[in-house]
C-alpha cells in the first residue's frame, strides 16, 4: 500500500514531506561527518574508456559499420510506436508483443529458419531511477513458440552503446548474436528525477558477439547463470553460496545466513512493510515481537532484486519477505572500482544510531528510489516499537 501511496504522491507533488521530534544522537552526528565529503562528477580518462573489456563477450574492430549518432534517440520500433502508445494502452488490437516482450524494448530483431532472436531493454538488475537500461536476449530454436531470456550484464552507454540500427545481420552464421557497438565516453551527471547525462565518442566500429553458450552457462547448476551471480557477487562454482541450505536462485538472501541478532526483526519489517510498524500521525502502539521468527519466503519471477551495503550484523542476517536482497560490508563494496553505472537498484539504510540519555532508544534513516524516512524505535517488555518520525519524497 505505502508503494502506491508514495507513487500518487510523486505524480501529484514535486516535494512532500513530515516530520515529527527530532531525537539527538551524536553517534549518528559522528556517522555523517565521516561522510560529508561530496565528490563532483567527473568525466573518465579517455584511456579509461577506451581500454574497456568486457568480463564476458568480445568485441572486435571492424572497417564497416554504421557511424556513431547521437541524435538517434528512438528504436525502429520505439520510432514507429511512439505516436502509437496511447492507442496500444486503450485497445488489444495491435500486436504490441514478440516473445513477451514489449515492442518498445526491443532493439533489433531478426529470424533465421526456425530460430527467432531479439535484443532488447530492461531494468531488472540496475537502477531503475538514475541510469540507463540493461540489454537482454530473447532467443526461441521453435519458431517463437517458446522463448529463452538472458541476462547479459552490459548496461547500455556504461561504456558500451550497442547500436540498433547495425548493418550486420543479428543471427551470425555460428547462431550467435553480434552488433555493432561503440564506446562512450559520460560527461555529465545522471539529474533527479529524469535528467539524462550527455556523452562524447571514444572508439566507433566496434562489432560485438554475444554467444549463446556463455550467456547460458550456469556454472554451479543452481538457475542463476555466471552473468547474474557476477552481478549479485554470489560464487559461481557453489550453489549455496551462504551455506543456509536454500539454493542461491530461491535464496532472498544469498549471501548472508540467517544468524539473526536481536535487532534483525526491525529491519525486517522495514523490507518488508510490516502493519506494527507506526507513523508519526497516527495513534499506534504496536510493537514487535523480538522472540518473532519470519517465514521464510523463496525468489519468485517477479520478486525484485536490491542492493543493501551495511556493516550492521542485524541488517546482514534479515530474511526478507518482499525484496531479494544483495548485501555487501562497506569494505567489499568500496573495493571494487565503479568507473561506470551499473549497480543494482539500491536500498539506503543507516544503522541504528542510540538515542542521547535514553535507554535502549535508536534511531535510523531509510532512502529508497524518491523517497527516504527516518525512524525511532526502543526497546520494551513486549518488544520493539517502531515509530515513523519524518518522511520525504522528491
Amino acid at each position: 500500500m505505502k508503494n502506491y501511496l508514495t507513487m500518487l504522491l510523486l505524480l501529484l507533488l514535486p516535494a512532500f514531506s513530515f516530520a515529527q521530534e527530532d531525537y539527538e544522537s551524536k553517534e549518528r552526528e559522528e556517522y555523517y561527518d565521516k561522510r560529508k565529503t561530496f565528490k563532483s562528477f567527473k568525466p573518465l580518462n579517455k584511456k579509461i574508456v577506451s581500454n574497456y573489456y568486457d568480463d564476458f563477450f568480445k568485441f572486435v574492430e571492424v572497417d564497416n559499420y554504421m557511424p556513431y549518432n547521437d541524435t538517434l534517440f528512438f528504436t525502429p520500433y520505439q520510432d514507429s510506436i511512439f505516436q502509437l502508445r496511447l492507442e496500444y494502452w486503450m485497445t488489444d488490437s495491435l500486436v504490441r508483443y514478440i516473445g513477451g516482450i514489449d515492442k518498445y524494448q526491443i532493439l533489433k530483431q531478426e529470424k533465421k529458419g526456425s530460430v527467432e532472436a531479439f535484443v532488447y531493454y530492461d531494468s531488472k538488475y540496475v537502477e531503475t531511477f538514475i541510469g540507463e537500461p540493461e540489454l537482454w536476449v530473447a532467443h526461441s530454436e521453435d519458431n517463437g513458440k517458446t522463448w529463452s531470456y538472458y541476462y547479459t550484464g552490459i548496461v547500455q552507454k556504461q561504456p558500451l552503446f550497442v547500436k540498433w540500427n547495425s548493418s550486420y545481420p543479428l543471427i551470425n552464421e555460428q547462431g550467435d548474436l553480434q552488433i555493432e557497438a561503440c564506446l562512450l565516453r559520460q560527461m555529465s551527471s545522471f539529474i533527479m528525477p529524469f535528467g539524462a547525462p550527455s556523452y562524447q565518442l571514444v572508439k566507433d566500429g566496434l562489432l560485438l558477439t554475444l554467444d549463446l553458450e556463455t550467456l547460458r552457462k550456469d556454472s554451479d547448476g543452481d538457475g542463476l547463470t555466471d552473468i547474474v551471480e557476477t552481478k549479485f557477487r554470489t560464487d559461481p562454482n557453489n550453489d549455496d553460496t551462504d551455506g543456509d541450505g536454500i539454493p542461491d536462485n530461491l535464496d532472498m538472501n544469498p549471501r548472508f545466513a540467517s544468524n539473526r541478532t536481536d535487532k534483525s526483526i526491525i529491519f525486517e519489517a522495514l523490507i518488508n512493510d510490516d502493519e506494527n510498524i507506526c507513523y508519526g500521525f497516527e495513534d499506534c502502539e504496536s510493537v514487535l515481537s523480538i522472540d518473532e521468527r519470519p517465514e521464510v519466503h523463496s525468489v519468485a519471477d517477479t520478486t525484485e532484486t536490491i542492493l543493501i551495503v551495511t556493516d550492521e550484523p542485524g541488517l546482514q542476517n534479515i530474511q526478507p519477505r518482499s525484496f531479494r536482497v544483495i548485501i555487501l560490508t562497506t569494505e567489499e563494496y568500496e573495493s571494487n572500482p565503479r568507473y561506470f553505472q551499473n549497480d543494482l537498484c539500491r536500498m539506503r539504510i543507516s544503522p541504528l544510531f542510540k538515542v542521547d540519555g535514553e535507554k535502549d532508544t535508536y534511531i535510523f534513516d531509510y532512502g529508497f528510489n524518491t523517497w527516504g524516512a527516518g525512524y525511532w524505535v526502543k526497546k520494551t517488555e513486549k518488544g520493539w516499537r517502531v515509530v515513523q518520525t519524518y518522511m520525504i519524497i522528491s
